[in-house]
């Protein structure tokens, strides 16, 4: 990334660029861009300005791909500490739950299968 790049007060901000590129797209960029504007201003009051997909292509090539790197590393040493203050524990152990909806397992013989805890799904 230039030094000059992202410095003044933009359409699209490097932390909404960097949001932007997150979310995962399935729809073209400018539905995609306009659904993203309207999803900040009315959740965060956040002001930002619609963008073209042009402005999007140009500002992510300015984004040097270390800074992915680096967020990939922050994610993971927060997930892995166990001083952790806002993990939740059940009987010392760390409980974590996936949504298979979006996931294809291959099928577990009976034995291996353990079904939920009563009471700790949310809903």
């Amino acid at each position: 990334m230039n030094k000059q790049d992202f410095t003044r007060n933009r359409k699209q901000p490097f932390s909404a660029t960097l949001l932007f590129m997150f979310n995962l797209l399935r729809r073209s960029l400018t539905i995609e861009i306009d659904g993203f504007v309207r999803y900040l201003n009315e959740r965060f009051s956040s002001g930002t300005r619609h963008f073209t997909t042009s402005a999007f292509i140009q500002n992510r090539k300015k984004i040097d791909p270390a800074v992915f790197s680096h967020l990939s590393g922050v994610i993971i040493d927060n997930f892995y500490t166990p001083e952790n203050d806002t993990l939740n524990y059940l009987n010392g152990i760390r409980v974590l739950a996936v949504d298979s909806s979006k996931l294809t397992l291959p099928p577990l013989p009976q034995e291996l299968f353990v079904p939920p805890l009563p009471g700790l799904c949310a809903r």
